[in-house]
């Protein structure tokens, strides 16, 4: 074969030119519907010059897909003989005209897919690679990130300082400046909620602990809880109490304003809304609750905030509800040198017969205090043995000072609508 013979076998561009000249030519006769064109047209396939190794080899298994995807050419022939078999194989041959065209269609189609999931693969293949080798070292920065942001917890607390202060001297203005504080004033607390509950666990004693406590309310609550009137624990931290009474067949639910300890607690599957207590009483229907139980909250509020509570409590219970609320002590002096002052979060005690004051004046009935968490024996003055005068005098005095100094540390006030 000559060279001129050699270079027009291969000459792609002319082979090319003739097909979209036959094409033309068709298009111009009328023999092809303008719309299937137009999808023909839409449907083809552009190729890209590609250098590096990886993506040629890619290249020509592309080539390799389309080619096992393009029609293959198809003779018409028949069996029979005569005039029948000369009617078929002219049927035969109009059925493969007019099904040539489609066919082009569907697969110039599936050719462009196949290129198209053939560039998707060799664009997605490094960038695979790349993400493998980054994963070391995108955990370290993730390490290093938590680190950072555990050291930017101070920096974000003074800005939220700098916030409050600003809108609290803007609080003048008017009610909306008010609300506008309040709202900063819970960003804070909520803010710091992570490192209080780091804070209960080591300090508020065991969950187990707490349930053992608590359970001394569950008989006030027993005969008053139904599913229609259950039983609201605000304030209810880590869900001690509502895991308690859970067990004891009681519907409760909770109000909580801590997100870690609301997560805590449905993730144990305790019902519990992230909201503030005064808020989410007013938004409640009047006598709908069997009982409520406030569990070292008293303490945390302003002689307002704990007027209002225990005011919109006694509305939101129902006729033969309770209302309970445990507090430290006191009357029990030694508390201001442990639990009291050890919380940072406590504003001021309060006395109880002044929550038996706010219970009666709320309308409460059957107002009583209960006296809770007693010291161990090791921990009172001893007494010194005799029974003349002196001994008398002296172990009269040791009675005295351990009921002060070492009196129960905390109390509840309950009382009944």
């Amino acid at each position: 074969m000559s060279e001129d013979k050699k270079a027009a076998a291969v000459d792609l561009e002319a082979v090319l030119a003739q097909v979209d000249a036959a094409l033309e030519d068709g298009k111009a006769k009328g023999r092809y519907d303008p719309a299937e064109v137009r999808k023909v047209e839409e449907a083809a396939v552009s190729f890209d010059q590609i250098d590096d190794e990886p993506a040629a080899l890619l290249k020509l298994h592309q080539a390799k897909l389309k080619e096992l995807w393009d029609p293959l050419p198809w003779g018409v022939t028949t069996h029979r003989a005569g005039g029948a078999g000369k009617l078929i194989l002219g049927l035969k041959k109009i059925i493969q005209k007019i099904s040539a065209f489609p066919k082009s269609v569907w697969f110039a189609r599936q050719s462009s897919f196949n290129d198209e999931a053939v560039q998707l693969i060799a664009v997605l293949l490094p960038l695979i690679a790349n993400l493998r080798g980054r994963m070391p070292q995108a955990e370290k920065r993730l390490d290093a990130l938590e680190v950072q942001l555990a050291r930017m917890g101070p920096r974000f607390e003074k800005i939220l300082a700098d916030l409050q202060r600003v809108v609290e001297r803007q609080a003048e203005a008017g009610p909306q400046a008010e609300a506008t504080a309040r709202e900063v004033s819970r960003a804070r607390f909520q803010s710091r909620g992570e490192a209080y509950l780091e804070f209960e666990n080591q300090h508020r004693g065991t969950r187990q602990d707490i349930k053992e406590r608590q359970a001394v309310y569950l008989p006030y609550f027993a005969k008053s809880v139904s599913p229609q009137a259950p039983l609201l624990d605000i304030g209810c931290g880590r869900g001690e109490f509502l895991e308690a009474a859970g067990e004891a067949g009681l519907a409760a639910k909770g109000v909580e304003l801590n997100p870690e300890m609301v997560a805590l607690c449905q993730r144990q599957g305790l019902e519990v809304a992230e909201a503030d207590a005064l808020e989410y009483l007013r938004g409640i229907e009047d006598e709908s609750l069997g009982g409520i139980l406030m569990a070292q909250i008293i303490e945390h509020l302003s002689h307002d905030e704990l007027s209002e509570l225990v005011s919109l409590a006694g509305a939101k219970l129902k006729p033969g509800g309770w209302l309970i609320a445990e507090t430290v002590n006191p009357a029990c002096l030694t508390t201001f040198s442990g639990a009291f002052y050890l919380d940072l979060s406590h504003i001021r005690p309060i006395h109880p017969e002044a929550s038996r004051f706010l219970w009666q004046w709320a309308g409460l009935t059957s107002v009583e205090i209960l006296l809770l968490s007693p010291y161990p024996e090791d921990y009172l003055l001893k007494k010194v043995p005799g029974e003349d005068e002196a001994a008398q005098a002296l172990n009269y005095n040791v009675q005295r000072l351990n009921e002060l100094l070492y009196g129960p540390q905390d109390y509840a006030v309950v009382g009944r609508k």
